[in-house]
């Protein structure tokens, strides 16, 4: 058998069988590839959440100096509004069709070449929602600086929470799928959305953050262009299904 074969029978040596039925091993099967991709889910949105903040921070130190997210809004970010829907993540469960999907090679990285494609168009279009929300600010809204700084802040956070909802697979139903049924999905966003009203509630934390309370308007806009992302995403899903069917 050689030297590979020698080591898979090591390790299939110590394995129980409970029964012999095939539907078992498939349900195995198709539990292992849950994992996997919910592993793989952590990682794309973790990763492009963090690459988002990268592109914002260095492109509004170009455009929008004034209105630059501070070291301490980041790190409240990082901790809150990426953490969260990662985790729920990573206790999913897989699409109705994962088990229609090809057997994967030993040697595919949990991130491929197009997982990276795919987590620079999700940082590049997270990116553009907060720049889109800062210029309509400066222009219509106020030119305050608290005032943008705070727009880019809420913009990026909800669009971060948003973009949970873009690690389904492009094969499920935009409204029923893995990641809208996933309950600790909806716990995970009513979580980050609770403690953001505290902060807010806080004049101590708000202040520590650099943050103000916003107008109603401004409000509208940061969600408005958080949801950008995800309206996109879920437009390229939608052709994408539409032409694998034909």
């Amino acid at each position: 058998m050689g030297l590979r074969g020698t080591q898979v029978a090591k390790e299939t040596a110590s394995i129980v069988l409970k029964d012999d039925s095939f539907n078992s091993i498939a349900a195995a099967v198709a539990h292992g590839r849950e994992i996997f991709r919910n592993i793989q889910k952590f990682v794309i949105y973790l990763v492009s959440c963090n690459l988002s903040e990268i592109f914002i921070v260095t492109a509004l130190g170009f455009i929008a100096p004034a209105a630059t997210l501070f070291p301490l809004q980041i790190l409240f970010l990082n901790m809150v509004t990426d953490v969260f829907p990662a985790l729920a993540l990573g206790v999913g469960k897989g699409d109705k069709t994962i088990m229609d999907i090809p057997p994967r090679k030993s040697t595919k990285k949990i991130v491929s070449n197009k997982n990276w494609i795919a987590i620079s168009l999700y940082a590049a279009a997270i990116t553009l929602s907060v720049i889109i929300a800062v210029f309509y600010s400066k222009a219509y809204i106020s030119i305050d600086v608290k005032i943008t700084n705070n727009i880019a802040f809420i913009t990026l956070a909800l669009a971060q929470l948003f973009h949970v909802f873009n690690m389904a697979s492009p094969r499920s139903n935009i409204l029923v799928n893995e990641i809208t049924t996933n309950k600790f999905v909806w716990y995970a966003i009513l979580i980050c959305i609770g403690l953001m009203a505290i902060v807010y509630a806080l004049p101590q934390i708000r202040m520590a953050l650099g943050l103000v309370i916003l107008p109603g308007n401004a409000l509208l806009v940061a969600v408005i262009a958080a949801s950008l992302p995800l309206a996109l995403v879920q437009l390229f899903k939608l052709i994408y299904r539409t032409i694998n069917k034909n």
